[in-house]
């Protein structure tokens, strides 16, 4: 009878997903670089696929910073440097929209000679990466993303010890709804989003085809949390004044992840002390009361995705009675609650670091992470309404397996110990379709 109830359950919660992907399986995975030297692991990549099924992967390694692409159903293309991106620092952005626009961002090595700068470069459809372009001081940045709207704009978030700012470079609309190209104009001049001296930190964006952006950090002075805030920028207008997400519930409140749909609803998961909570933001009502979608378990990393839609992805680090670490999920379809918590990570797994990712389109989801007890990095994918988990090969313990999903393709990105060399590694990417 259980079994009939869960199956029962599945197929109506299925249903309200649409479209459905098709089931798929993994390709060969591709060497994108390496191996590094000993004691030089490239940073964790940052994965976008956008809805045409386009995968783009960059990443950090020995100061360089590289990409590389892979179009639907086509093989993976030599990695390439980022022209002018010679000497980049650690933190670094990168985005692809469905309009094909590219944008790339990082910060320069500072010199004797020269201040570290925040450089972007950005490429329309068909054409190549511009020259770097100056956006603002580069000087103690320590995390930064980028998004791509369908008028051809590109939004870049980041945060120094001011705070978290924010610069946009406008777009040129196009004959078609997502044909729009990168204007030849300057960025804007960069913009305080948090308040001055609220120890802002762990900065994170989304944004929809229409340009609505929501921007989410962390606050709180000496290392201890305290606050969650957002700031929105409706499609068309500025950026509202920042608010506070997070309920006051007297916990440490941690690592904020957001997103948002097609309507301008947007979502920010986050860690309210051991529990993942999710709030949500509807234009007409503003943020309401966190959610607590963890249950009972203790949760110590938390992973959140969102379809244009308005499906959400809730995953989390959790650790089992043996204290080995396990990876769960609660997929919510737009407009619903969220479901019960149900395991994705195998319970041999002591698994670490989860990302997740859901495609624009919806249908198409996944959850990434690393099993340190095997060393592998593994993913599940969620495609025509059931969960699939997969081995994508050997994995760096404690690292990340970032990832990304759109046009019926999930790609996932990780460093793979050298064999016979545990100290040295290469960079992999691998897609599923």
């Amino acid at each position: 009878m259980k079994t009939l109830l869960s199956l029962c359950l599945a197929g109506s919660l299925a249903s309200l997903f649409t479209p459905a992907a098709l089931a798929g399986n993994w390709t060969v995975p591709r060497t994108l670089q390496g191996p590094f030297a000993v004691s030089s692991p490239p940073s964790p990549p940052q994965v976008t696929v956008n809805a045409n099924g386009h995968t783009l992967m960059a990443w950090n390694a020995t100061g360089v910073l590289r990409y590389a692409e892979r179009l639907s159903g086509a093989p993976w293309q030599a990695s390439l440097a980022v022209p002018g991106a010679a000497a980049a620092a650690g933190p670094f952005a990168a985005a692809l929209g469905r309009n094909e626009v590219a944008a790339m961002a990082w910060t320069t090595v500072a010199t004797r000679y020269e201040p570290s700068k925040l450089m972007a470069s950005v490429r329309a459809r068909g054409g190549n990466l511009s020259v770097p372009v100056q956006v603002g001081t580069g000087g103690g940045v320590f995390d930064m993303r980028a998004g791509v709207a369908c008028d051809g704009s590109v939004t870049l978030l980041w945060n120094d010890a001011a705070g978290v700012h924010t610069s946009t470079l406008a777009g040129q609309p196009g004959p078609g709804a997502c044909d729009g190209a990168p204007s030849n104009g300057p960025w804007s001049t960069p913009l305080l989003l948090s308040a001055p001296g609220v120890g802002a930190a762990l900065p994170d964006l989304a944004l929809n085809d229409a340009g609505a952006t929501v921007a989410v950090w962390q606050e709180g002075a000496g290392g201890n949390p305290g606050t969650i805030s957002a700031a929105l920028r409706p499609a068309g207008s500025g950026w509202l004044p920042a608010a506070t997400v997070s309920a006051g519930s007297g916990l440490s409140t941690w690592n904020p992840k957001p997103g948002i749909d097609a309507a301008g609803h947007a979502v920010v998961g986050y860690l309210d002390g051991y529990r993942m909570v999710v709030a949500r933001y509807a234009p007409a009502t503003g943020w309401g009361q966190p959610l607590v979608v963890s249950g009972t378990q203790s949760v110590y990393y938390p992973a959140l995705a969102m379809s244009a839609g308005g499906d959400v992805l809730a995953a989390w680090l959790s650790l089992d009675a043996s204290n080995f670490g396990s990876v769960w999920q609660s997929l919510a379809p737009a407009g619903a609650g969220f479901p019960a918590p149900a395991r994705v990570s195998a319970r041999t797994d002591n698994a670490d670091w989860p990302t997740a990712a859901f495609a624009a389109e919806g249908g198409l989801a996944l959850i990434g992470w690393v099993d340190d007890n095997s060393n592998s990095a593994r993913a599940s994918v969620w495609s025509a309404g059931r969960w699939v988990r997969g081995t994508l090969g050997a994995g760096w313990w404690g690292g990340q397996v970032p990832v990304g999903a759109g046009g019926g393709v999930a790609a996932a990105g990780w460093a793979v110990p050298a064999p016979g060399n545990p100290n040295s590694a290469s960079l992999l990417g691998r897609t599923w379709r």
